[in-house]
């Protein structure tokens, strides 16, 4: 069986992402036990292990520095979602990440779509291997941990259940918008990540002769999600810092309904930038699977269109701005 060793990690795109604070690291910035509201991310590893071992052959982190906090400000990633799994080495890349670059001791954790809590047993392992902050569960929440330094980073993939919908667009609208509203209440560092290469453990059904889903603007179908049955030959992830336009100080001065008004044209802008990243991603993964055609396989990690509405009567919305 092959193994991966080693993790490519790209050159930045920006000078100061990979400056770290002492802020998020050492063992007085633990929960307690480590569980409810985040945990180092060294914990991270043995999933990362795993998932790297045996379900992708190569996988690339660019710009992975984005990540780090940096200036004494803790990072909310927005990451795209894919269908079904597609999302799964992404995470294990960001752990491997942060051990191989001596910062393990970050506090971190990840939100995942509710539902799979439902599944026994899976509650205790997202809280003690990837840090959910399960005892976390408003937008202010959120809001203190960033701003109290208490997190380093955390994040969401904010598309939910329209994982399952196909849309014109890689990156689906989002349904779950209150991690990108902490982040901006919290001036806490955006970092943007798309992706590339897991979808093949998806089937996308889409209506045939351009038909589209009846009462929609443009769905064309649907994604199943199986499970990851093979190996996926080349994994891409692309990082990339966000400045929003809108800080909490703007949010401050206007009324919970301009407040809301201005933090949606906020998330379209940012899911455009992620859709505008996953064509740079399909790019660079091209790139990549001609360079592996023309070598002899062997183990290595390396490190715009309409927006459709999709009635809320089938999908009813979990936004929550805390406003």
């Amino acid at each position: 069986m092959k193994q991966n060793r080693q993790l490519k990690v790209a050159g930045p795109e920006t000078t100061n992402a990979g400056n770290t604070s002492n802020d998020f690291t050492g063992r007085d910035h633990l929960f307690v036990s480590g569980q409810g509201k985040g945990a180092q991310m060294g914990k991270w590893k043995p999933f990362s292990d795993f998932v790297l071992k045996n379900l992708v052959d190569n996988a690339e982190i660019i710009n992975g520095e984005a990540l780090l906090p940096d200036n004494g400000q803790p990072v909310v990633a927005i990451a795209s979602h894919g269908p079904g799994f597609a999302w799964l080495p992404l995470a294990a890349l960001v752990g491997k990440f942060f051990i191989d670059s001596g910062n393990e001791n970050i506090i971190g954790g990840m939100y995942p779509h509710k539902a799979l809590f439902l599944i026994p047993g899976l509650k205790k392992y997202y809280q003690k291997v990837l840090g959910t902050p399960t005892d976390a569960n408003t937008v202010d929440d959120i809001v203190d941990l960033l701003k109290n330094h208490e997190i380093g980073l955390t994040g969401t993939a904010p598309e939910g259940a329209n994982c399952l919908l196909s849309f014109d667009e890689y990156v689906a609208p989002f349904r779950s918008k209150g991690m990108i509203a902490a982040a901006i209440k919290a001036d806490a560092s955006i970092c943007l990540m798309a992706h590339q290469g897991a979808e093949s453990w998806n089937i996308k059904i889409n209506l045939p002769f351009g038909w589209t889903v009846p009462l929609t603007t443009g769905l064309r179908g649907f994604n199943i999600t199986l499970p990851p049955f093979k190996k996926i030959s080349q994994y891409t992830v692309l990082c990339r810092r966000y400045q929003p336009s809108v800080t909490s100080d703007d949010l401050n001065n206007l009324t919970k309904r301009e407040a809301r008004l201005l933090l949606h044209i906020e998330i379209e802008k940012i899911r455009a930038e992620m859709n505008l990243m996953t064509d740079e991603v399909k790019e660079l993964s091209k790139q990549r699977t001609r360079v592996l055609s023309l070598k002899k396989p062997r183990s290595r990690l390396s490190g715009h269109g309409k927006t459709p509405f999709f009635p809320s009567v089938t999908f009813p919305s979990d936004e929550a701005y805390g406003l």
